[in-house]
């Protein structure tokens, strides 16, 4: 294929570390297709896949897709907690949801699943206090590092220094990652040749998850 173009929607709280492989052996073998990534979140990326707009879109979801969409799942992730280095909970191998009660908590404001985390803190009697909100992760992220309070992140997020994260357990939280295209739409040969070489990649072969110590350096 020469000069064929290929849109590909990406859920905006997708982290690129578990895609860098797919991409650099997609672009070794199929020097021809240019790839234009669309970031967004679910509902704007589903508006898009229906209208024609991307050619197919890599999301989650907290509830069913519609019928009219084809999924496979690639890999699923946990979710983790993310607090500032000498935060009290530390200690924790894992931490139960119970466990941040009180807590000071930084909110994604595309995080799809804070719906089920926040009704899972409300089952369990946990109280949060909702501080400081943001669209943009590394806006979060770096307040957290700073002190200001926690936040949940999906467990292949990249993560900046000075972060320390732990899973989420009692319950565990995890979300499934799937390409998700048109059903009974026809594929053009570069969607087709994308498709095929995004179902057939080794994903749980992939990187690993991020590191639940990073240094402030």
């Amino acid at each position: 294929l020469k000069d064929a173009h290929l849109k590909v929607g990406i859920m905006c709280t997708i982290g690129p570390r578990r895609f860098t492989g797919l991409l650099t052996d997609f672009n070794m073998r199929h020097k021809g297709i240019q790839l234009q990534l669309v970031e967004g979140v679910p509902s704007r990326l589903s508006q898009l896949l229906e209208a024609g707009e991307i050619d197919v879109a890599i999301m989650s979801s907290s509830e069913k897709f519609p019928e009219r969409f084809d999924v496979t799942p690639l890999f699923r992730e946990r979710f983790m907690l993310a607090f500032p280095t000498g935060h009290r909970l530390t200690q924790h191998e894992t931490v139960p949801i119970s466990a941040i009660d009180g807590e000071i908590y930084l909110r994604r404001v595309n995080c799809e699943y804070w719906d089920h985390l926040s009704h899972l803190c409300v089952e369990r009697g946990v109280k949060l206090r909702i501080s400081y909100s943001s669209e943009r992760e590394d806006w979060i992220q770096n307040m957290v590092a700073g002190g200001l309070g926690i936040c949940f992140l999906p467990e292949y997020t990249a993560v900046i220094p000075g972060l320390q994260v732990r899973p989420v357990t009692e319950p565990e939280v995890t979300r499934d990652v799937c390409l998700v295209t048109v059903a009974g739409r026809r594929f053009s040969p570069a969607v087709s040749t994308f498709v095929g070489a995004v179902k057939s990649y080794g994903w749980a072969e992939g990187a690993s998850p991020v590191s639940m110590r990073r240094s402030a350096a």
